[in-house]
């Protein structure tokens, strides 16, 4: 028997002068596997001089990706980040696949599985009929095979689960923490 999906949902946020992080693993029912998050980290104003724009990107990819990364129990088969990091010129260094999924407002394309690529790094996938397709965005390092490969355990979670929700959760999860400490 095939080794489940996992699927990991990372988010790191700026709270004010604070960056904090989440991962979240889950199978493909969408049931939480692990969940590792970071304190609030705020930089101090030498850092935030000496890195001027270059402290945000290092603090989220470097320091908070990687420290999560490294406390998972479970490796994830795919590595799910919000649109807006992946825009933003995502270089991090994960070890997985590393893609966006986001809701399209696209017309359903003819049936469940039907790619219709928009770009070298970009698809809308058809995971059920008559809905929208699912918009998905690779990071530049992913190549053509991969992206494959990462098409079909994207096809295989989203037949039981919203592919987009968990990153919401995360998103609470993070708000949160910083609610409590508030």
């Amino acid at each position: 028997m095939a080794e489940p999906i996992k699927l990991a949902y990372f988010m790191a946020v700026k709270e004010g002068a604070s960056y904090l992080g989440g991962l979240l693993v889950t199978d493909t029912s969408g049931i939480p596997l692990d969940f590792r998050y970071t304190e609030p980290i705020t930089p101090t104003r030498l850092q935030s001089i000496l890195y001027g724009k270059s402290l945000e990107p290092h603090l989220k990819e470097e320091v908070i990706q990687k420290t999560l990364l490294k406390e998972l129990k479970t490796a994830p088969d795919l590595f799910i980040i919000s649109v807006t990091e992946l825009a933003g010129g995502w270089s991090g260094d994960a070890k997985y696949p590393v893609l966006a999924v986001q809701k399209s407002q696209e017309s359903p394309l003819a049936k469940v599985g039907e790619t219709f690529r928009a770009g070298p790094r970009e698809l809308l996938l058809q995971l059920t009929d008559g809905s929208a397709p699912l918009r998905v965005v690779f990071a530049a390092s992913v190549d053509a095979i991969t992206q494959e490969q990462a098409v079909l355990k994207l096809l295989e979670a989203g037949y039981h689960m919203d592919l987009v929700e968990p990153m919401e959760r995360v998103a609470a999860a993070l708000q949160s923490l910083v609610v409590k400490d508030s």
